[in-house]
């Protein structure tokens, strides 16, 4: 079950947040959203950066561990991160109102508790490497690490207007 929830991870996410679109619209133009969107990709960039390219796959694997840079505070700052950009996202569209922000963060929070939990149990039963420095912009595919940036910043400038 876990390694289908792995596999599916993003297309699970973008059903939970279309399905949860009607209930965040109308618009708010909340804009104390941002602070949650930037924290979110600043987190992110900051975590892929020092967990590497292995993580973009599709089999949970644990080809080293990461014990620096954010993983160092938080052991899974990547789930993190995408709350806060689905955060920022659903309260720019949803504004101050709790109800819609907890029905659109239910479906996420639940998806990466059951990942993080199988994760946690995959690094510790691992003896694979530590690794406490950064990747280097030629060890990864920072081109689609950038370019993935692109539609959480499209969504909230569109939620906006």
């Amino acid at each position: 079950m876990t390694a289908f929830l792995y596999r599916f991870r993003d297309i699970l996410l973008a059903c939970w947040c279309a399905g949860c679109l009607p209930f965040l619209l109308p618009s708010r133009k909340w804009l104390p959203s941002a602070a949650f969107l930037l924290l979110g990709l600043s987190l992110r960039i900051w975590s892929r950066r020092h967990i590497g390219p292995h993580s973009r796959g599709r089999i949970l694997s644990c080809p080293e561990r990461s014990t620096g840079g954010p993983y160092r505070w938080f052991p899974h700052p990547l789930y993190l991160a995408n709350l806060l950009v689905l955060t920022g996202l659903s309260s720019c569209l949803a504004g101050p109102r709790v109800l819609p922000l907890a029905g659109a963060s239910a479906g996420p929070v639940l998806l990466y508790a059951v990942l993080a939990i199988a994760e946690t149990r995959i690094v510790r039963t691992s003896a694979a490497p530590d690794r406490n420095r950064p990747h280097t912009a030629a060890s990864g595919r920072w081109a689609s690490e950038w370019t993935s940036l692109l539609p959480p910043l499209l969504l909230w400038a569109w939620a906006i207007r």
